[in-house]
C-alpha cells in the first residue's frame, strides 16, 4: 500500500470581526439575563437582548451549559481582579473587609453566581486555574489580615467562604430587595471574624482543599 503524504495542519481561522462582535453581545446579554433571572432563563431572552437570533447564540455556544460557563468564567475573572487589587493595598485589615463587601455586592448584582454559591456547586469553568487563583488570592487576604491581628487566627479561608455562601443564598432567595439589610449582614459577619474576645470554635480551620473534599464526599 502506497504511503499517503500528510498535508499541512490547518491553523484555526481567526474569528471575523462581526462574529466576534456578536459573541461579545451575546455574552453581555447573557450576563445581564442570568444576573436578573438566574440560570433557568431561556436562551431566547439572551438572543432578544443581544439583538441576534437564537441561531447566532447557538453557533457561539452550542449548549446552554457552555453559555453559563462562559458567563461564570468572565465573572470570576472580574472577581479575581478585585481580590488581587485588594492584595496590593498596604493595610491588610481594611483590604480584607473591602474585598468581602465587594464580594457581597458582586453576588447581589449577579444572581447566577449567588445561586451557584448558595448550592455549593463547583463552577465547571473552562480554565480550572482561574478557580485555583481565586482561592489562592482569598487565602492570602485572610492570612494577611490574620498576621496583622485584624482577623481571628482560628479560622481558615474556606470558613469565610462558607459564611458568604450562606449570605449568597439569602441574596438569591430575596432578590436583594433590601440592600441595606444585606450589607448589615456583611458587617455582622466581618465583626464576628475580629479577634477580640472570640468564642472557642469546635473543629479546625477549614481550607479550600478540605472544602473540596467535603463537597465530593457529599455527592457520593
Amino acid at each position: 500500500m502506497a504511503e499517503v503524504a500528510e498535508g499541512p495542519v490547518l491553523a484555526e481561522r481567526p474569528m471575523r470581526s462581526d462574529a466576534r462582535r456578536n459573541r461579545e453581545l451575546v455574552l453581555a446579554a447573557a450576563e445581564e439575563v442570568f444576573s436578573e433571572l438566574g440560570v433557568g432563563a431561556p436562551v431566547e431572552e439572551v438572543g432578544r437582548r443581544a439583538g441576534v437570533g437564537v441561531g447566532t447564540v447557538c453557533r457561539h455556544f452550542p449548549t446552554k451549559q457552555l453559555l453559563v460557563e462562559a458567563v461564570l468564567k468572565a465573572m470570576f475573572t472580574s472577581l479575581l481582579d478585585d481580590a488581587q487589587a485588594a492584595l496590593e493595598r498596604p493595610d491588610p485589615g481594611p483590604a480584607f473587609r473591602e474585598f468581602y463587601f465587594t464580594l457581597s455586592d458582586f453576588q447581589a448584582r449577579h444572581r447566577v453566581l449567588a445561586e451557584q454559591m448558595a448550592t455549593a456547586v463547583d463552577m465547571q469553568i473552562a480554565a480550572p486555574e482561574l478557580k485555583a487563583a481565586l482561592h489562592e488570592a482569598m487565602t492570602r487576604l485572610v492570612e494577611r489580615a490574620q498576621d496583622a491581628g485584624e482577623v481571628r487566627a482560628d479560622i481558615g479561608p474556606a470558613d469565610v467562604a462558607m459564611l458568604f455562601s450562606g449570605l449568597a443564598h439569602a441574596t438569591a432567595v430575596t432578590g436583594d430587595v433590601q440592600p441595606a439589610l444585606r450589607r448589615r449582614c456583611v458587617a455582622i459577619i466581618l465583626d464576628g471574624l475580629r479577634p477580640a474576645q472570640p468564642s472557642e470554635l469546635p473543629g479546625k480551620p477549614l481550607d479550600f482543599a478540605q472544602l473540596d473534599r467535603l463537597k465530593k464526599r457529599a455527592k457520593r
